[in-house]
């Protein structure tokens, strides 16, 4: 009888077909199969490509995919692993099996490698597969140098087949020459500088603002070699010549630092040269100090603010009207602010440095609302293609807000706010 018995499988569970996640190792294709389309991602021979059809016109095009690597799929989740509930375990152990063959095929070294990088996944691997050991030593050994190469397009766009042959001829020449295809310095000063970058925040922006701070001003290259390590916050405020402002050795500080870090600081310094220009403009005398350390920026921040909250006048500057619509219920009261007056006393009020972005709320860069329930905060969003996108949310004394708040404002700034809405928490327990 005790070999009769069969797993628990609930009632609601509609059961998920092997068939929708396939990795064939033989010809080295994942299948990804959906109710609407078939992806699939040939991972190697003849050479990596990456196409779909959508089942209602039935045609193949190219897809390239955006999701790290394995691409269409991501590890499942240990909790599902462990999962009391027989159908989630069961589709996420098929998940894994497939992962960890996939894994197998291409190198786990390989696959390590990849998941370094910010973006670009596909672009990369491509490299890596079509390239073999030349690209393997070259992203290992020189990250930003790899990255560069995956970006080739972007900088010398070619038909497909020319950019390969184009790629796979310059992973095999010196590394100082394929620094002079791109418009960079053709040395090995500028070699080592490369292999200094940490490649978690790599995109092209960085890049191009590196070569045209380069080609206008030769001299920084010197700079940025002096510095044991580099990450793109690093770079981009040598090559602001932040140096009059900003040390040796607290860029050096800050280029050790984790995303998180960067962040926080980056918006301090930002916040410090806005301050300092509504100083200027209002006749206030402060000489720039040279920031030694990461506490001396913190302290200067906040004598910057305790400034600006002393400014005795004002003059009158009406903003142009906020996009996302003011909203005043029993659930989320929120209401742009209209002109520089409010947002001085707002600023004054919250005792942070909101009024230091006078000049972008002026010019429509950025949009400036006050949050009074369920929680005092003051709030910066700007317009992006995507849509309305958070800024920043500060309570008083630069306090960061409670999750909920968090949620509740891009839930406004989505436009999908209802009074009735339920907070993450309530959602779940009412599911």
């Amino acid at each position: 009888m005790a070999s009769e018995i069969k797993p628990f499988v609930p009632d609601s569970y509609r059961k998920i077909d092997k068939s929708a996640l396939v990795f064939n190792p033989e010809q080295g294709k994942i299948y990804h199969y959906t109710r609407y389309r078939i992806e699939v991602i040939r991972l190697a021979k003849p050479y990596p490509a990456a196409y779909s059809k959508i089942l209602k016109n039935n045609n193949w095009q190219c897809d390239m995919p955006y999701k790290p690597f394995p691409f269409l799929f991501t590890p499942p989740n240990l909790r599902n692993l462990e999962s009391p509930v027989y159908a989630i375990r069961k589709n996420a152990l098929h998940k894994a099996t497939i992962y960890k063959n996939i894994v197998a095929y291409v190198g786990k070294e390989q696959v390590d490698l990849l998941n370094r990088f910010p973006d670009r996944y596909w672009f990369l691997y491509c490299l890596l597969i079509r390239g073999g050991n030349y690209a393997f030593e070259l992203m290992q050994s020189n990250p930003a140098l790899g990255y560069l190469l995956g970006a080739h397009a972007i900088f010398h766009p070619l038909k497909s087949k020319k950019y390969w042959q184009s790629a796979m001829r310059l992973v095999k020449i010196k590394r100082k020459d394929i620094l002079a295809y791109f418009g960079f310095p053709a040395c090995e000063t500028m070699v080592k500088t490369f292999a200094k970058i940490k490649p978690q925040k790599l995109n092209t922006n960085l890049y191009f603002i590196l070569r045209t701070s380069l080609q206008n001003n030769p001299a920084l290259l010197r700079q940025l070699s002096f510095f044991p390590v580099h990450n793109a916050y690093s770079i981009v405020l040598v090559c602001r010549r932040e140096e009059k402002m900003i040390s040796y050795n607290c860029i050096a500080e800050i280029a050790t630092m984790n995303e998180e870090e960067v962040v926080d600081i980056s918006r301090l310094i930002n916040d410090i040269n806005r301050m300092y220009a509504i100083c200027e403009t209002n006749g206030i005398p402060i000489k720039k100090p040279n920031l030694k350390n990461i506490t001396e920026i913190k302290t200067v921040h906040d004598e910057l603010v305790n400034q600006i909250i002393k400014l005795k006048q004002i003059n009158h500057t009406q903003f142009p009207a906020g996009i996302a619509k003011d909203i005043k219920c029993d659930t989320l009261w929120i209401e742009h602010i209209h002109n520089s007056v409010e947002l001085y006393i707002e600023g004054e009020e919250m005792h942070h440095c909101i009024y230091s972005y006078l000049y972008d709320i002026s010019d429509s860069f950025s949009y400036a609302a006050k949050m009074l329930y369920p929680e005092r905060l003051t709030i910066l969003y700007r317009r992006t293609r995507f849509g309305l996108e958070l800024v920043d949310a500060r309570g008083k004394f630069n306090a960061l807000p409670a999750n909920e708040s968090f949620y509740l404002i891009n839930l406004w700034l989505q436009g999908n706010f209802a009074e009735q809405t339920a907070l993450p928490e309530e959602k779940s327990l009412s599911s």
